[in-house]
């Protein structure tokens, strides 16, 4: 999700100030909650929108960019890179996913996180230089559970680099992996 995304969610014009976004986020989630009839999913979308505009504006203390072109004296964002795809030797890309979403705390904002569809998106870096990381994780194969990493401009600075941000990342999906014993049910005893 990127700006124009995020304010096309929330059914917002470019530029809005800071009560604009509260409001439409209130009135989007009121609208969306699955308690009024709406979907987990829509509420979700909704509040990653939200999230996503109240990072990049730090908490409303900046001017919200990106739903319609930028003026013409604000630097280009670069474009969106991407990090060779990795094979991680796992056999449960859920589990991985999950250990990715956890230690992704450590380098930035998750904001969503799906295990269903294996996708983790992370804000990373300090504005003016924000980007969105999105991890992709794919069924397990016999080499090992393959992994694939883009990462967005979202700031008016260029991004921080995927390539430190993704070896950061599984440096720390690594160390969580040997530190947790994996422990499966002896036999005749059930999963609690």
């Amino acid at each position: 999700m990127d700006v124009a995304d995020a304010l096309r969610v929330l059914g917002l014009s470019a530029a809005p100030d800071w009560s604009d976004v509260r409001a439409a986020h209130r009135r989007a989630i009121v609208r969306t909650h699955p308690d009024a009839g709406g979907s987990a999913g829509d509420a979700a979308r909704v509040n990653q929108a939200f999230d996503l505009l109240r990072k990049i504006s730090g908490d409303g203390e900046r001017p919200i960019r990106g739903g319609a072109p930028a003026p013409p004296t604000a630097p280009v964002p670069g474009p969106r890179s991407t990090c060779p795809d990795q094979l991680i030797a796992d056999d449960d890309p859920v589990e991985l996913l999950l250990r990715m979403a956890d230690a992704a705390h450590e380098v930035g904002e998750v904001v969503f996180v799906d295990p269903h569809d294996g996708m983790l998106e992370v804000i990373v870096g300090d504005p003016p230089g924000v980007g969105q990381l999105t991890a992709t994780v794919d069924e397990a194969t016999p080499d090992g559970v393959p992994v694939s990493f883009t990462l967005e401009p979202l700031g008016i600075a260029p991004a921080p680099s995927i390539h430190e941000i993704v070896e950061e990342l599984m440096a720390l999906v690594r160390r969580r992996r040997r530190s947790a014993p994996r422990r499966s049910p002896e036999a005749g005893e059930s999963p609690r």
